[in-house]
């Protein structure tokens, strides 16, 4: 099974209809279980389109920016590779976990929104679960 890379929205960006673009420094990747699904992209479809907006736009800080601001992308304490994106729009917080391989890959695991302090136990089981598989199946790229 082949890995589909993410494009909605995560292009690189024409500014004022010039030639400069915005390069990527940081590939985006969604891990798709073994029938082809993207529970991140599920999720983000649920969403509605502000909120997708938003998530959208902090997944290209996370691709474009080479130090991306610890308010968005920071390491998950307790974990061994598990880092999340941090979005908040309307009173309301959204996590996206990850992890990361070689060629400064990043792989979208998880994503839900949040309602408590703690990230809940079972959000990060279902991220490392889907971080092994996702490494059984491609190796450390």
């Amino acid at each position: 099974m082949q890995t589909r890379y993410y494009s909605k929205g995560l292009a690189g960006l024409v500014l004022s209809g010039s030639a400069l673009r915005i390069r990527a420094v940081r590939e985006i990747v969604f891990f798709r279980t073994e029938l082809g699904d993207s529970p991140v992209e599920n999720f983000l479809d649920s969403q509605s389109p502000d909120v997708r907006a938003k998530i959208v736009r902090t997944l290209e800080l996370l691709r474009t920016l080479p130090m991306v601001p610890s308010k968005f992308w920071q390491k998950m304490r307790g974990t061994s590779s598990l880092w999340e994106l941090r979005v908040e729009y309307g009173g309301n917080i959204f996590r996206v976990l990850a992890t990361t391989a070689k060629a400064n890959r990043v792989i979208l695991l998880h994503a839900f929104q949040k309602k408590s302090q703690k990230t809940p136990l079972q959000d990060i089981e279902i991220a490392t679960q889907r971080q092994k598989r996702y490494f059984q199946r491609h190796g450390y790229l």
